[in-house]
């Protein structure tokens, strides 16, 4: 039997929260944050019984939304900005 986890890139506050941690830091502190986090996910995939094939897409799916998230951040005019 294989566990599936819910995709945690649909999780909107999740990307959001680590989205804007990330757009507030320096370059290489968010490379760094965002990297522990995804490893926070992975690891805590692994601890629940998911596939490691299952768990890369996963993974990569995440890094993908937070990134595009940040994007979209960053893009914001000041104005905009919540």
């Amino acid at each position: 039997m294989s566990v599936h986890p819910f995709p945690r890139c649909r999780h909107r506050p999740f990307v959001e929260k680590h989205a804007a941690n990330v757009a507030y830091m320096g370059r290489a502190a968010g490379e760094k944050y965002l990297a522990q986090q995804i490893d926070v996910q992975r690891k805590t995939m692994l601890k629940r019984g998911i596939e490691p094939t299952l768990i890369e897409v996963e993974v990569k799916a995440l890094e993908s939304a937070i990134r595009s998230e940040l994007w979209r951040i960053i893009m914001q005019t000041p104005e905009t900005r919540a």
